[in-house]
């Protein structure tokens, strides 16, 4: 969801991480053309998991889908012909680069294709998807759309080339490597388009180093004391401060961080007060509100939750504030 978010923000999308989730998890229909471009997007990742594994060839067929999905009923970032290669000459904001003419796209893509499919040795895969992901920006094969084709384009080929990011919930965020820094990422392809040597070189390095961060964000996603300290407790301090849950509440909850795991009798600490059924009551509340879940179904041992509009709001400023979520872009 991030890394959906994050491509479109690029795109000068202001949709908040808090309102597409919320959105997700209340079951609302995606009433916005912002909120549609960022569920397209997020749709186009999960087709990209079901119809690519490493080692498969890709085809023009398939950038094109991902095209469709992309700009799917949309109305100000849509595409007249979702699918197709564009007919007409297209202007790239933010960049000198005039596209070549839309006679000469089908013959380019063409040779993109074969490029990405060809045999060369495993050491060179990532500089492969730095060049293919600049190549494509520089054909702007389609009318509208081609900055989220790309990114998307870019996650595919990292899972062609075995790189494991479609696993643990996306470990690897790949568009951040792009949108951490818009006005970078705009430079870096600018200075590729000169076709020489060193600009493509120094775009690679930029793409690479990307990578590598992306990839220290990830494991201190995934050590739990880091997750426990740096973003999931935050969130709930961030809800008490705002007044949003009770003193109480903030004590069971941030013992269920602490535990992982709680149950009625665990609550006796951090509610001296209370009876058995009292405690009961508070976790079957906080179930309730979406701040607690059961372990599994009909258990009576439960764990964080994050359905709840107040703690979601606060796991975003904490992501944001550790510098997991890009800021929103300015008009």
């Amino acid at each position: 969801m991030l890394e959906s978010l994050g491509s479109a923000r690029i795109e000068g999308n202001h949709t908040t991480l808090a309102d597409y989730v919320e959105s997700k998890v209340e079951g609302r229909q995606q009433e916005s053309d912002q909120l549609r471009e960022v569920a397209n997007i997020e749709r186009a990742m999960e087709y990209i998991e079901t119809s690519m594994a490493p080692g498969d060839a890709l085809s023009e067929h398939f950038i094109r889908e991902l095209h469709h999905l992309a700009v799917d009923d949309l109305e100000r970032e849509g595409d007249r012909t979702p699918g197709a290669y564009r007919l007409g000459a297209v202007r790239i904001s933010q960049s000198t680069h005039v596209p070549p003419d839309a006679v000469s796209v089908p013959g380019y893509m063409t040779e993109l294709v074969d490029f990405v499919n060809r045999p060369d040795p495993s050491k060179y895969d990532l500089m492969k998807v730095a060049l293919a992901h600049h190549r494509f920006g520089w054909i702007h094969p389609f009318g509208n759309g081609n900055g989220r084709v790309v990114r998307l384009l870019t996650y595919a080929l990292l899972i062609k080339y075995g790189f494991n990011v479609n696993v643990g919930g996306r470990v690897l965020n790949p568009t951040a490597v792009f949108c951490n820094d818009r006005e970078r990422y705009y430079a870096m392809l600018s200075g590729a388009d000169s076709g020489t040597p060193e600009g493509l070189e120094s775009w690679c390095i930029y793409v690479l180093e990307g990578v590598r961060e992306e990839l220290d964000k990830a494991d201190r996603l995934t050590d739990f004391d880091y997750l426990s300290r740096h973003i999931l407790s935050p969130a709930v301090d961030i809800a008490r401060t705002r007044l949003l849950i009770t003193a109480s509440e903030e004590r069971i909850l941030k013992l269920a961080i602490k535990k992982g795991v709680v149950k009625s009798s665990d609550l006796a600490s951090a509610l001296p007060g209370l009876t058995a059924n009292q405690r009961t009551y508070q976790l079957k509340k906080l179930v309730d509100q979406g701040m607690l879940r059961p372990v599994s179904e009909g258990a009576r041992q439960y764990t964080i939750g994050f359905s709840n509009s107040y703690l979601i709001r606060g796991v975003v400023k904490a992501l944001r504030d550790e510098g997991f979520i890009p800021e929103p872009v300015a008009d």
